[in-house]
């Protein structure tokens, strides 16, 4: 989870930093791994495999579709990932201004909002950056294309290189066939290759141009497929999710992981399943305290023109409860992830940094962790290169926000529902699926 950077001011000589000036920078929630991303990555594969990070159908549909399209393109110039940008701009700008309400999927408001003259429509000038995003929801589904641990809907080294599946044909074929336009209309397909091609404008009422490629509904055909590819399949990682959708159902709120879900798995004589999903909460909580410890900290440190020694932040209430709250979990995750047979030798030795520790070691430890936040020399810790308060996670903080991603791309935004949040999420919308 890389750190959002912010707007710095800097001196002439660029090797100087300084914090942000808070009138220049946006309340954006800092992220920190702790050096424990790739572990982080596994068990959110673990918990939920072959999703990616996958949360509404048309995140799929749009993908392949530009691998589609772009072999029926004459023009050579052109990139799936070029083509599939601009009809997720199009598609999310469409549902931004014509939309029936305000669609947590739609990415690009502050983008959309910019364009005040509502000129900027056309696939040239909705393929570039400054016209949408720079985080899009391709990118949050190439796992979940991919024949090799995904959904099998296309197989390569990268999406620009991806070579459809008969099902992930099936599946583009299903999203293009739709019909636009006044009468009898034409495809989407077609209006789609004209728009790519400069022939073609954005109708006075778009309404089903906006009905055809809008991230709210897909097709009863592309969620079939979907559900087939998701809960269908004989693998491993497709009996892991029949699983759990059995357990976290369809209501309209994800139900409790630990208190609801993980029961209901032990009561089916899924036990294993189980520990490893109480193994990834384990995880994720002894994150989210070092978090709070590091939150502590940057306080600590704001407050002092200078450092501040060791053994100073070591005496303050306020932190020894937070290292208190982060030995305690840290227990817990050596406990669980011993009962789920999980062997992270990365995570086990954050865990055991953090117990019988005096606190010094503790301190210096997560600010070694945390260097881009907060700076160590000589026993004493000052500010970082990218200094700021880092706001706890007793949720009286925003969300971890990006400018391009106002809302949170996906229900999961914390990270500590280890995609089971994405995947209530998806599995809704299936539901839904059709009623356009």
């Amino acid at each position: 989870m890389p750190i959002n950077n912010t707007k710095t001011k800097v001196t002439n000589d660029s090797s100087q930093w300084f914090s942000p000036i808070p009138s220049a920078s946006t309340a954006k929630r800092l992220s920190l791994d702790f050096g424990l991303r790739s572990d982080d990555l596994f068990f959110r594969e673990l918990i939920v495999p072959g999703i990616g990070s996958v949360w509404f159908v048309r995140q799929l549909s749009w993908p392949l579709a530009a691998l589609a399209l772009r072999k029926k393109l004459p023009s050579s110039r052109l990139r799936p990932a070029e083509i599939c940008y601009a009809i997720e701009a199009l598609a999310c700008k469409l549902e931004f201004k014509y939309g029936d309400k305000d669609s947590r999927r739609t990415l690009g408001r502050r983008a959309f909002e910019r364009d005040e003259n509502g000129g900027q429509w056309s696939f040239s000038q909705l393929r570039k950056v400054t016209n949408y995003v720079r985080n899009t929801h391709r990118q949050a589904a190439i796992r979940a294309i991919r024949s090799e641990q995904g959904l099998g809907l296309a197989h390569g080294t990268r999406f620009d290189l991806f070579e459809l599946e008969p099902v992930g044909l099936q599946m583009a074929e299903a999203f293009l066939s739709q019909r636009v336009g006044q009468g009898r209309g034409t495809t989407l397909e077609t209006w789609l290759r004209n728009w790519i091609e400069g022939q073609q404008q954005i109708p006075d009422k778009p309404k089903t141009l906006r009905e055809a490629l809008t991230p709210e509904r897909a097709t009863q055909k592309e969620c079939d497929l979907i559900r087939t590819r998701l809960l269908g399949i004989d693998t491993l990682a497709c009996k892991k999710r029949q699983q759990l959708a059995r357990v976290i159902g369809r209501a309209a709120s994800l139900s409790s992981i630990e208190d609801v879900d993980v029961t209901r798995l032990r009561n089916d004589g899924h036990t294993a399943q189980a520990d490893e999903v109480l193994a990834a909460c384990a995880f994720g909580a002894m994150l989210d305290r070092a978090r709070d410890v590091v939150s502590k900290l940057t306080s600590a440190v704001e407050s002092v023109r200078g450092s501040v020694a060791l053994t100073t932040l070591a005496k303050g209430s306020d932190i020894q409860g937070a290292l208190e709250n982060l030995r305690k979990v840290a227990n817990s995750y050596i406990e669980r992830a011993g009962t789920a047979k999980v062997q992270l030798a990365s995570s086990h030795a954050f865990a055991k940094a953090f117990i019988d520790d005096d606190g010094v070691g503790g301190i210096r430890f997560l600010v070694q962790r945390s260097d881009q936040v907060l700076g160590l020399a000589n026993g004493t810790v000052s500010r970082g290169p990218l200094f700021r308060i880092v706001p706890s996670t007793d949720g009286s903080e925003a969300p971890d926000n990006t400018e391009d991603d106002e809302q949170g791309r996906a229900p999961d935004f914390t990270g500590r529902t280890f995609r089971l949040a994405n995947l209530h999420a998806l599995l809704r919308d299936l539901n839904a699926g059709g009623a356009q």
